[in-house]
């Protein structure tokens, strides 16, 4: 037991240190889903939060992922929250798929009191399988020990794993797992070969016993088939078992977030190119086959909800499919390269203030480790030129790739889009790129605790502590930003009492029957509870269809306008179609309910 301890210290300490971390990331949560008095419908500060959870919550009581809205056929399919989209006259999911049927799957299992510490699961798994990765991939420890460490805390990484109802953190998890059984599987030289060894079994009347036993001519020859080793047929299981596994999360992260498939498709094909000759190929077609099955799920539910087996539910994928299906080359380019467009000034501006000013830390760190990866000896470095060259190649086709994937995108997440937060969705989006950094900065913090120790007398232990020293100079100014400073910090999500305020007010002034035209960021207030609510008018058949729904059902409007303009956007927009915004009541800080009604 002592001799198993000591062998496997540093993985019992990243095991005691991610269990630490998931009670961190599931109080976050914890504190979201179920404060007191919240009861069945938690407030989440984000529209896509507050769909995932009501649909995670359908699927795990068995109800179906959709819903009809009566209204929707003379409302010109206006009335649904802002991350739920209307199809064929149901109201479906407006994201991916993944997460609702991975997490209500789990839920149906064990329970809805399982759901918010999902997430802090997932992540703490994913905190050690990098670890894990990192360790087969460099074959040097402290960069991967350092890696993990520094993952726990990462600002997207953190931040995401206490808004447990993302997409985002379970889906880097499930591919870190995934990759790591794959490269797990091809690293290994002593790969079994299709073939395995045929050991044979000595038979009595054979003539090498001759000699031994000179009466061995007298007994009956027998024949006993050739014997497989019991060894070699555990090694093959194993080996078919863990492509299968790698498979099947690789598949269950492509799900999770179907807009990656091209890096991570492009990622699995390297590590393939690159041990070629280690393939197993009875268990690359077990990999293929188990990565299909979440595919076939996910096209079963993508037929049922969309229509189509390759739909989804993001509105650009739909507009791209609607124009051309997938039959052009240029629609398929939008979709896998360009979907928000290409903008350079705009990749640029918001790389920039994403990767580097809202953390510089992080990002001065990172550009230090890729000088010292191109330049430091194999003897320091401790890790082969190569296989740096290499990892720096890859760091910088992914960057480039996500950074033009979304950086043209002018995300709308706030109201004032010009100020840099947590809670813009570049943090998450480009969450793989501050992944791939860690290495790098890893091996910043490891060589200045070389430096620092001189001495050849217990380096390791100085080496340690002065690389966790560097740890924490950088983990406390960067919680201090996610918990503190921020404001959309994670104390501040977690007093979300101003959006349950509103929405008990709004109770008294308006029927879950009513219908409310809201401004985009506001429908966290309404939704599950009114579900009748309109998030868009763009154009003037939405006016018109507006129109009609005021002969049929009350009709509000719900805004953070002064007064003044509401009064210039009533004459302007809503009196060319006979009708008024009129009757104001403040509900709470800037928040106004309006009535609007038809022109007498």
């Amino acid at each position: 037991m002592i001799n198993w301890l000591k062998k496997h210290y540093i993985a019992i300490f990243l095991g005691l240190f991610c269990l630490v971390f998931f009670c961190i990331y599931g109080h976050f949560n914890l504190l979201v889903m179920n404060p007191e008095g919240v009861g069945d419908n938690p407030k989440f500060s984000s529209p896509d939060e507050t769909a995932n959870y009501y649909w995670i919550k359908q699927f795990a009581t068995g109800q179906s992922l959709y819903y009809f809205e009566e209204l929707n056929a003379p409302g010109n399919n206006l009335i649904h929250p802002r991350s739920i989209n209307v199809v064929d006259g149901k109201n479906v999911p407006g994201s991916f798929l993944g997460l609702i049927v991975i997490y209500g799957s789990l839920a149906k299992i064990f329970g809805l009191g399982i759901i918010p510490y999902l997430t802090p699961f997932f992540s703490a798994l994913g905190i050690f399988f990098f670890y894990l990765l990192l360790k087969k991939l460099f074959r040097f420890e402290p960069l991967a020990v350092i890696s993990a460490v520094l993952l726990s805390f990462t600002p997207a990484w953190f931040y995401y794993s206490c808004r447990g109802m993302y997409h985002n953190v379970l889906f880097v998890s499930l591919l870190i797992m995934g990759l790591y059984f794959l490269w797990k599987v091809l690293a290994n030289n002593n790969v079994i070969n299709s073939k395995l060894k045929i050991h044979p079994v000595i038979r009595r009347g054979a003539r090498s016993d001759d000699r031994a036993n000179p009466k061995s001519d007298n007994l009956p020859p027998t024949n006993y088939p050739p014997r497989v080793d019991k060894r070699q047929r555990v090694k093959a299981g194993q080996l078919l078992t863990t492509y299968f596994f790698s498979g099947l999360l690789l598949g269950l992260a492509l799900i999770t977030r179907s807009s990656e498939v091209v890096w991570v498709a492009l990622t699995v094909l390297f590590i393939f190119i690159l041990n070629f000759k280690k393939i197993h190929w009875p268990g690359f077609i077990l990999f293929l086959t188990a990565g299909l099955i979440p595919v076939v799920i996910l096209f079963y539910f993508n037929q049922i909800l969309y229509g189509s087996f390759v739909s989804a539910g993001y509105r650009t994928v739909g507009e791209a499919l609607e124009k051309g299906g997938l039959a052009s080359a240029g629609i398929l380019f939008q979709i896998l390269i360009t979907p928000f467009g290409l903008d350079l000034k705009s990749i640029m501006i918001n790389g920039f203030n994403y990767l580097y000013q809202l953390f510089p830390l992080w990002g001065s760190l990172a550009f230090i480790g890729a000088f010292l990866f191109l330049v430091l000896p194999t003897a320091i470095a401790k890790i082969s030129y190569k296989k740096r060259i290499t990892y720096l190649a890859y760091c910088l086709l992914l960057t480039v790739y996500l950074l033009i994937f979304y950086g043209s995108w002018s995300i709308t997440d706030r109201i004032d889009k010009g100020t840099l937060s947590l809670g813009t969705s570049y943090l998450r989006y480009w969450l793989p790129i501050y992944l791939a950094l860690l290495p790098l900065i890893a091996a910043v913090i490891w060589q200045t605790g070389n430096c620092l120790t001189p001495l050849k007398k217990r380096k390791v232990l100085y080496q340690s502590l002065f690389s966790f020293l560097m740890i924490a100079t950088i983990f406390l100014p960067t919680i201090n930003v996610l918990l503190r400073q921020s404001d959309e910090s994670l104390f501040l999500l977690k007093n979300l009492s101003e959006a349950r305020t509103k929405s008990a007010l709004v109770n008294e002034l308006v029927s879950p029957d009513d219908i409310i035209l809201i401004y985009k960021q506001a429908d966290k207030i309404f939704f599950p509870e009114r579900p009748k609510v309109i998030t868009e008018l763009a154009v003037p058949i939405d006016y018109e269809s507006v129109a009609t729904l005021a002969k049929l059902r009350p009709l509000y409007y719900y805004t953070f306008a002064r007064p003044a303009d509401v009064a210039s956007i009533s004459w302007r927009y809503f009196e060319p179609y006979g009708l008024e915004i009129f009757n104001g009541q403040r509900v709470l800080g800037t928040d106004w309910l309006y009535r609007i009604q038809q022109v007498k």
